[in-house]
């Protein structure tokens, strides 16, 4: 569902820009209203490559899930394979002197030894793997209707099946005729509130089952805040906007302490 939405998105977007790039030549011929259908044309540049880069990005994150399923369920059945064939353990001997603690062997490492040892590499990237759920917010009849794709019992039941077990669930916002007053948490932006577009809510596992709790005990339909995205795992492919920038310092910083 995601991608054929995100498709039908970039179409209309794509209509739209074809139609402002001819009223724009329109104005030009006239010698009316240029500025303005310069403006309208930009905005609609904008929305047409940021519908782009959404499906592109869904489409990378989809792969790099099947691609890591595979790879799990690979790796599971060699292991048991490998299990079945290995003698029974001895027992215990008394163990000897203690192992340095790691803490300390890293010390003797130089500070470039320390600084570059390839961890973001994308073969030492840690596999980040998700549930990513799509949320339609428009207005039917002057209410506002929030959809979810898939629900939450389907995707607790997708989450069961998933190993390695999910870390962190993606919530992929899209309002359809602007931002309600439901959801006037989302953005300050007037420009947005008026057209609408879409939005990301990445938060740990853990925070979305306590979400989903709160929401459902609200009674209203809708979704709620997070209390704060978390950035973008390095695993796929991280992000740099000052969003991710200032929320990775602060994750940083806690575990620092």
């Amino acid at each position: 569902y995601m991608e054929r939405r995100l498709v039908k998105i970039l179409v209309d977007n794509d209509w739209m820009l074809r139609r402002t790039v001819r009223r724009l030549h329109e104005a030009e011929i006239a010698g009316d209203n240029i500025e303005l259908m310069q403006r309208y044309k930009t905005t609609a540049e904008r929305s047409f490559y940021r519908s782009l880069n959404a499906l592109q990005q869904l489409r990378k994150d989809l792969m790099r899930q099947d691609r890591h399923a595979e790879w799990w369920k690979d790796r599971a059945g060699k292991l048991e394979k490998e299990l079945e064939k290995r003698p029974p353990a001895p027992a215990e001997e008394p163990k000897g002197k203690p192992e340095e603690p790691k803490a300390k062997a890293e010390t003797a490492l130089t500070k470039a030894q320390q600084l570059f040892r390839g961890q973001k590499n994308p073969k030492k990237r840690k596999k980040t793997p998700i549930l990513d759920q799509w949320i339609e917010i428009e207005i039917q009849d002057g209410k506002t209707v929030t959809t979810l794709y898939p629900p939450n019992e389907q995707l607790i039941k997708q989450g069961q099946g998933m190993l390695p077990p999910p870390e962190m669930v993606y919530r992929r916002l899209h309002f359809v005729h602007g931002v309600p007053a439901e959801y006037n948490w989302t953005t300050d932006d007037p420009v947005t509130r008026e057209r609408g577009g879409m939005g990301t809510q990445r938060m740990m596992v853990d925070t979305w089952l306590e979400l989903i709790e709160r929401e459902k005990a609200s009674g209203t339909g809708h979704v709620g805040p997070c209390g704060g995205n978390l950035p973008r795992p390095e695993s796929r492919g991280g992000c740099d906007c000052e969003v991710c920038s200032h929320n990775r310092a602060i994750l940083e910083a806690r575990e620092g302490e």
